[in-house]
């Protein structure tokens, strides 16, 4: 397997710290659930946090803070929700979690192009989080990128110039990158994508078809 590709700093300390919106939370948690290292990352950035927290300057408490805090001991415990099942080995588990269930077929797919097919998983201010599924040796035309684009793979693997990305792996790409990939021959790829602003491709027909799609 080639080496882990891995995602910055910056991201591990934006999930530490709980500064991620929904969409970005989703996919550096699913991530870090398939990367070994992941505990001691984000212990690192905890840790950070707490001596940026230790070196503020308290702010003073309302005089019945303490009393508020001991009358929610009294609240009734919320109703505990069921955890779904850790059914599908595609998904990672905190995947599962955020959508409820582990069944890759029951998402809503769509047709994307030839031999690929997407699901739009979240959506805000531009933003998206999305899953492509692409049949062995299909290959993504060329494309730009309206912002940051963090793609994960599930299942199966990706290649481009920069390299093959398997399991785990996540690539991140930029408004500066151009790029056309193509799936591993091996097996169907899954992967969990992350974007900001619209995607931008080349070609007349791919670009006829992401105005038909609305995507």
């Amino acid at each position: 397997m080639s080496p882990m590709r891995r995602l910055g700093a910056e991201w591990i300390m934006g999930y530490a710290a709980g500064t991620l919106n929904e969409g970005e939370t989703a996919l550096v948690a699913s991530h870090l659930s398939l990367v070994p290292q992941a505990r001691a990352d984000i212990a690192a950035a905890e840790a950070a946090g707490g001596m940026l927290l230790e070196s503020l300057v308290p702010e003073p408490m309302a005089d019945d803070a303490l009393n508020r805090v001991l009358a929610r001991l009294y609240e009734p415990e919320p109703a505990r929700t069921r955890e779904p099942p850790i059914a599908d080995r595609v998904l990672p588990a905190p995947l599962q979690r955020w959508l409820g269930h582990g069944d890759v077929e029951a998402l809503k797919w769509s047709i994307l192009g030839p031999g690929m097919r997407k699901v739009t998983l979240w959506q805000g201010h531009g933003d998206r989080l999305w899953m492509l599924r692409a049949k062995p040796g299909t290959t993504v035309p060329g494309h730009g990128h309206g912002g940051v684009e963090l793609t994960l793979v599930l299942s199966g693997s990706i290649t481009d110039p920069t390299g093959t990305y398997r399991r785990g792996e996540v690539q991140e790409m930029d408004a500066r990158h151009t790029h056309s990939l193509r799936v591993g021959t091996e097996e169907e790829c899954i992967c969990l994508a992350y974007t900001k602003g619209r995607m931008r491709f080349h070609g007349v027909i791919a670009r006829t078809m992401q105005v038909a799609l609305r995507f």
